[in-house]
């Protein structure tokens, strides 16, 4: 491992539990939370997935990788309803939870271990929500998908911002910094690709 790879690593370990030991926001309104998430991109993309059948579906979720998906339980939805559509089958909300059955979510902590009649109730709950929630689906689901994309962009250019800060502070020399940046520039272009490739054309999302 070279001394900025090692650097790289620390500084992700460094960033990961700033993340984890953020103290709770004890005046956090859950109740005007789920209005927001109602409203967010990702459940829309996903509720509108849930009205299309396999082929309208399949070239959207080539677009969109399932890391641009930041609540869990949401990219749980989105895998299932990607490996429906990769088998062919039609991503209904039926069929997206009897997938769910027998799958857990491929980034869970345990995936092998049998889901909870709790853990399926609760992806019930979300399947009806994102489904009777999606606005304008067939219309406005490539606005959606962009939306997605550019805050998985952004969320990418503030990690590695903050990573080359962070070795900067560290003391790592110009050489290192210069490298690490070029590689940073390959890693943001994907999810900027990405994004330019999902603008639809006309004015932006609903």
């Amino acid at each position: 491992m070279t001394a900025i790879e090692t650097r790289c690593s620390a500084v992700e370990i460094r960033t990961d539990r700033a993340d984890i030991c953020a103290p709770p926001d004890d005046q956090h309104d859950w109740r005007a939370q789920t209005v927001i998430d109602q409203y967010s991109p990702e459940h829309q993309f996903v509720g509108s997935l849930l009205w299309l059948n396999a082929p309208q579906a399949r070239p959207l979720l080539d677009l969109v990788p399932d890391t641009a998906i930041r609540r869990p339980r949401t990219r749980w939805a989105y895998q299932l309803i990607g490996d429906l559509v990769q088998a062919g089958a039609d991503p209904t909300p039926a069929a997206v939870l009897a997938a769910g059955r027998h799958q857990s979510a491929r980034d869970a902590l345990q995936p092998d271990t049998p889901l909870t009649a709790d853990q399926h109730k609760q992806l019930a709950l979300y399947l009806f929500d994102a489904y009777a929630q999606a606005i304008a689906p067939a219309a406005a689901i490539r606005s959606y998908a962009r939306a997605v994309l550019e805050e998985a962009y952004r969320e990418a250019l503030h990690r590695c911002g903050t990573r080359m800060q962070l070795l900067a502070a560290d003391g790592a020399d110009s050489d290192d910094l210069a490298a690490h940046f070029t590689t940073i520039g390959d890693e943001l272009a994907d999810p900027r690709r990405r994004a330019v490739t999902a603008a639809p054309p006309g004015p932006g999302p609903p």
